[in-house]
C-alpha cells in the first residue's frame, strides 16, 4: 500500500484523502492545526501538527511517505527543494515556487505567450502615483504573496483610489512587493483543471463557470455557459499552460472572459471573445468541488491516481442538464445562530445532490465551512435551486419543525 503525504489539512486535503482511501493507499497530513478537517479524518498517528519551518518535523513526514503533494500554495517552497531529491513532489517545487507568487507567476505568462493582463511590478509604494500615471485606469493592485479571495487587492479607478490604498499599504509596515495590472470588464469567469501524469497521460476536465460575491467564489456551473469554440480554446490554453510549467498532478487555471478591447492586453482571440489567464493553482481547486458529483471522475480522484500510479481516464459529464455548486461560508451558521448547522431544509429541496460539511470549528464570516450541489434541466434552473436552498439555510430553523 503506497502512503501518500499530503501538505496541508483543510477541506481539499479532507476530500483528496478520502479519494486516496478508496483507491487502495494511505495517508499521512502535514499541518500546523490539530482540528483541520483532513487530521480528524486520517486519525492519530497519521497527522504531523508541527510549524512549517520545523525542519526535523518535516524530516519524519517525507521519511514516512512515498509521494508528497499540497493542498495550498502557502507552503514555503523554499524548503521543500531539498526533499524533492528524497521523495516526488506532485506538483514539483519548481511549479509551486511560481504559482505562489503573482509576480513570477505573471512573469511566467509573459515569458511563454500565455494570453494574461497587462501588468508591472511594483516593489517601491512611493513611485506608484507616477507609474499609474504611465500605466493608466482603471487598474487593480495585488499583493505578490498571500492574496487570496480578494485579500490584499485594490481597485484604483482615479488618484484618489491610489492615495488611499497607499494610506493602508504604508500603515502596515511591511515590505511591499506587488503587481498592478489592468482592469478588464469581464464578461465571466472560469476555470479549468488539467490532470497530467509522469507516465505521459493527460486530461481535461470540462470548463466551470464561475460567480463570486465579494471576491469569494460563490456559485460554479457546470457546463459552462459559453460556446463549443471557447471550450475548447480554453482547455487548449490550459494544457498547454500546464505543460509548459511541466506541472504533474492538478493544475487549475482561473480564466477572464471579455467581449471587449482592453486598453493595454491582447488575450487569445475566439469568435469574438478574448481569453485571459487571471492565475494558476497547482492543486485541487474550490470551482472542482462539483466534479465529485458531476464527473464520471473528480478531481480529487484525478491527483489521488497520479499520486498512487493508477491510469487516468478522460473526466465525463455523467448526466444530462446543469450542475451547481454553492459555497457554504460561515455567514450560514452565523445567520443561524447556531454551532451545528441545522439542515432540515434539505426535506423541502429534493434537487440537492450532494452536501459537505468540513467539520471547521469555528464559523466566520467569509469562511469556507461547506457546500453543495444541485442538478436541474438548465443552468439557470440549477442556479436558482442553488440560490433558494442556500437562503432557505439562511433563515433560522423553525424549533416545532
Amino acid at each position: 500500500m503506497k502512503r501518500i503525504g499530503v501538505l496541508g489539512g483543510g477541506q481539499l486535503g479532507m476530500l483528496l484523502t478520502e479519494s486516496i482511501h478508496r483507491q487502495g493507499g494511505a495517508v499521512s497530513i502535514y499541518d500546523p492545526d490539530r482540528s483541520a478537517p483532513a487530521c480528524k479524518q486520517v486519525g492519530a498517528g497519521q497527522c504531523f501538527n508541527e510549524k512549517w519551518t520545523n525542519i526535523p518535523a518535516l524530516e519524519r513526514f517525507f521519511s514516512g511517505v512515498d509521494a508528497v503533494t499540497y493542498e495550498f500554495e502557502n507552503v514555503e517552497s523554499s524548503e521543500l527543494y531539498h526533499f524533492e531529491k528524497t521523495k516526488p513532489i506532485h506538483p514539483s517545487v519548481s511549479v509551486l515556487h511560481t504559482t505562489q507568487d503573482r509576480l513570477r507567476e505573471k512573469t511566467f505568462l509573459r515569458e511563454h505567450n500565455l494570453p494574461h493582463a497587462s501588468f508591472t511590478a511594483i516593489s517601491d509604494l512611493e513611485a506608484l502615483p507616477e507609474i499609474l500615471t504611465q500605466f493608466g485606469y482603471p487598474s487593480i493592485l495585488k499583493s505578490s504573496r498571500g492574496g487570496y479571495d480578494g485579500k490584499g487587492q485594490y481597485f484604483l479607478s482615479n488618484p484618489d483610489d491610489s492615495q488611499s490604498a497607499l494610506a493602508q499599504l504604508k500603515s502596515s509596515e511591511v515590505e511591499y512587493a506587488g503587481v498592478l495590472e489592468e482592469a478588464l470588464t469581464i464578461e465571466m469567469e472560469v476555470s479549468c483543471i488539467v490532470a497530467r501524469s509522469p507516465q505521459g497521460k493527460e486530461v481535461i476536465f470540462p470548463v466551470f463557470e464561475n460567480l463570486h460575491k465579494n471576491h469569494i467564489l460563490d456559485f460554479t456551473i457546470l457546463p459552462a455557459r459559453i460556446p463549443i469554440s471557447i471550450e475548447n480554446k480554453v482547455r487548449e490554453i490550459a494544457l498547454d499552460a500546464a505543460r509548459h510549467l511541466g506541472a504533474y498532478g492538478l493544475l487549475t487555471t482561473e480564466f477572464f472572459l471579455t467581449k471587449n478591447n482592453a486598453r493595454r492586453s491582447t488575450g487569445a482571440q475566439c469568435d469574438g471573445w478574448q481569453i485571459y489567464i487571471n492565475e494558476f493553482a497547482p492543486r485541487p481547486h474550490n470551482s472542482g468541488h462539483v466534479t465529485r458529483t458531476a464527473c464520471t471522475l473528480s478531481q480529487f480522484d484525478a491527483l489521488a491516481r497520479v499520486m498512487l500510479d493508477i491510469p487516468l481516464s478522460e473526466p465525463k459529464v455523467l448526466a444530462n442538464g446543469s450542475f451547481c455548486m454553492g459555497n457554504l461560508l460561515g455567514d450560514v451558521w452565523l445567520a443561524q445562530g447556531r454551532e451545528d448547522l441545522d439542515l432540515s431544509a434539505l426535506a423541502d429541496h429534493p434537487n440537492v445532490v450532494d452536501l459537505v460539511l468540513y467539520g471547521k470549528r469555528e464559523a466566520r464570516a467569509g469562511r469556507k465551512m461547506g457546500h453543495f450541489v444541485t442538478h436541474a434541466s438548465s443552468a439557470e434552473q440549477a442556479l436558482r435551486y442553488a440560490q433558494e436552498f442556500r437562503s432557505s439555510l439562511e433563515t433560522k430553523p423553525n424549533p416545532e419543525r
